[in-house]
């Protein structure tokens, strides 16, 4: 694995498979803006993460052995093949994910395909032509004294 890679490019939080582990992030195709392509990073059997939900431009990289060892100690779990990515920005709120597996790839597929590298799943679509459900009415009541 050839690390550390940077995406000098908008990336979000695509899907959270929890059932399987997996976490996807995605760079959606913008020809506007010069990215003509879609890039998603998966990771495969995550046991610990602190993500966003987007950033403007990320570097994923290995642990340091300090900073493995603070993940460590945060969990006791055996680690077996699980490795400690760091999720850094720009701003310097890094963050990590502590998976099994990386992968990462950029396709020209269309920007409303589900994924690509995890076509199994039929993932939710974003649809900026539908409109968003109203908000739900709050209802508020007193609790019964008694």
């Amino acid at each position: 694995m050839d690390l550390p890679v940077s995406f000098d490019r908008p990336l979000r939080l695509f899907a959270y498979i929890i059932g399987h582990s997996q976490v996807l992030l995605r760079g959606e195709q913008d020809i506007d803006a010069g990215l003509p392509t879609t890039v998603e990073i998966l990771f495969k059997d995550v046991g610990m993460l602190s993500v966003r939900d987007h950033y403007r431009a990320l570097t994923i990289r290995l642990a340091s052995p300090t900073e493995e060892e603070h993940l460590r100690a945060a969990d006791a779990r055996p680690w077996y093949d699980w490795r400690a990515f760091i999720l850094e920005t720009e701003s310097g709120s890094n963050g990590h994910v502590v998976a099994g597996a990386m992968y990462w790839a950029e396709s020209s597929s269309p920007a409303d395909y589900s994924s690509f590298l995890m076509p199994e799943y039929d993932l939710p679509r974003f649809r900026p032509d539908r409109p968003v459900p109203a908000e739900p009415t709050s209802i508020y009541t007193t609790i019964p004294r008694g």
